[in-house]
């Protein structure tokens, strides 16, 4: 309700309003995780950052969404892709375990659904990106992405084996 209010009362539109969620939401799980580990980086072990600005290429296809696939290889997407990973095997389960549970929780399943869904929402410009050039994208953030979600889901399993 708060963003709404905000949204009429700077007089954004909406379509800009949500695109700068996507865009933060998109910074938030890769760039300022790793903006952070190399500060702690500076600060700890005295390593120096350098940083180079890029011109993005320009595409001469016709799609309205040919920006988009001019996304480059970097660790930067494996935590992106790897809460995207985490979000569909989260619904996965939580499916799963409603309906083949003794005692189905139908709440906490939409509830999850809901928070699951509105996470890839907000993933769906970096998860086109992405898959618009697949040939593109080297296979080593995919593999990166796979482990670190199984290991984060196994290491949850294992931490909560009373609630399985």
């Amino acid at each position: 309700m708060l963003a709404c209010l905000e949204i009429k009362w700077a007089g954004i539109k909406l379509q800009d309003w949500w695109r700068n969620e996507q865009f933060w939401l998109i910074s938030g799980t890769s760039s300022h995780i790793v903006a952070v580990l190399q500060g702690l980086q500076k600060v700890i072990v005295g390593i120096e950052i350098s940083f180079t600005l890029t011109s993005k290429s320009a595409s001469s296809e016709d799609d309205d969404f040919s920006d988009l696939y001019t996304i480059k290889w970097s660790f930067l997407m494996i935590p992106p892709i790897t809460v995207i990973i985490l979000n569909l095997i989260d619904m996965a389960v939580g499916v799963c375990r409603t309906i083949y549970g003794a005692n189905p929780q139908w709440g906490q399943l939409l509830g999850g659904v809901f928070f699951s869904f509105w996470v890839l929402a907000h993933l769906n410009p970096s998860a086109k990106g992405l898959m618009g050039r697949h040939e593109r994208t080297s296979t080593v953030v995919y593999v990166w992405s796979g482990l670190t979600a199984i290991s984060i889901s196994l290491l949850w399993v294992l931490t909560n084996r009373t609630n399985c």
